[in-house]
């Protein structure tokens, strides 16, 4: 059981590193250039993605309903991964349950010499239920992320536009000078717009709906606000750089209450058991030989 239960978590991590989410600038192509292919950067990926597509008529007018909606509201904001549609998300399910069917069988097979339920349909289930798993863990990622890069992004904003630059060039600033994140692959989104002929207001509130997070879209709404009234922008950017950093230490002080808390699970299943047998096992064996203590 102790075998099995490593070889479980074995393929669990190799299922987490193998559907890796794809680099950011494969996000941008794929949001640039509208539906598009994007890279997979793998052949089995490739092939798990083009087994989906096959599968997505079953699910046609699935963004139709509320649990479509709220699956296509998922995929926007983990970046759209790989391109995929809602319906393509949910043949993909169904791929993963096939591939953990197989190694279910596999792995049944090892074990008792034939195929089991009490193997196959663990291992089915959670195949089925991956995607979503993975897809919730990519989009709070993106989150935090976005969350953590706004105060610096903000703050070269703010002085981009206290020197004397318009908002455009001042978003150019950022893509050109700010590190690589989700954050400034949504600017450089909003940019090509306006650079091919939107106009500023709607490639940011199209932007505020792609990220669809709170403290974004309240800086549009005020950035657009501050335009219409005629006051300085400098100064807004200013003030939400301020909040967004505050709001950055939250987070953080969050997270790091949250801590003790996630290390309970490793230590009752993994440590207080070696600790255990290292101790007990010991006087265990003596007084199995000694006969006593």
């Amino acid at each position: 059981m102790l075998a099995m239960c490593a070889a479980f978590a074995s393929v669990a991590t190799a299922s987490y590193l193998f559907l890796a989410t794809r680099p950011a600038g494969d996000v941008v192509a794929a949001e640039a250039a509208g539906r598009g292919e994007a890279p997979t950067g793998s052949a089995l990926v490739g092939i798990a993605l083009r087994l989906a597509r096959m599968l997505a008529p079953l699910h046609a007018k699935a963004e139709s309903s509320r649990r479509g909606a709220e699956l296509a509201r998922k995929l926007r904001r983990a970046g759209s991964p790989f391109g995929m549609t809602v319906p393509e998300f949910m043949g993909l399910r169904y791929v993963t349950a096939a591939v953990g069917a197989l190694l279910g069988v596999a792995l049944s097979d090892q074990a008792v010499g034939g195929v089991d339920p009490m193997y196959v349909l663990p291992m089915t289930a959670f195949g089925f239920l991956y995607p979503n798993l993975r897809l919730n863990a990519v989009m709070g990622k993106r989150m935090n992320r976005i969350i953590r890069d706004m105060p610096y992004v903000l703050e070269l904003l703010t002085l981009s536009t206290e020197a004397g630059q318009d908002f455009t060039s001042a978003m150019a600033m950022v893509i050109d000078k700010a590190p690589p994140g989700p954050l400034v692959d949504e600017f450089r989104i909003a940019h090509q717009e306006v650079t091919l002929g939107k106009s500023r207001g709607e490639s940011l509130r199209s932007m505020a709906l792609r990220v669809d997070l709170p403290e974004l879209t309240s800086f549009v709404l005020a950035l657009l606000q501050a335009e219409q009234l005629g006051t300085s922008v400098g100064g807004v950017l200013r003030v939400m750089a301020d909040q967004m950093r505050i709001k950055r230490s939250t987070l953080a002080e969050e997270m790091a209450g949250k801590v003790p808390v996630k290390l309970m699970a490793p230590l009752i299943m993994l440590i207080f058991p070696a600790s255990f047998i290292v101790l007990f096992v010991p006087l265990y064996l003596r007084s199995q030989l000694q006969g006593g203590f």
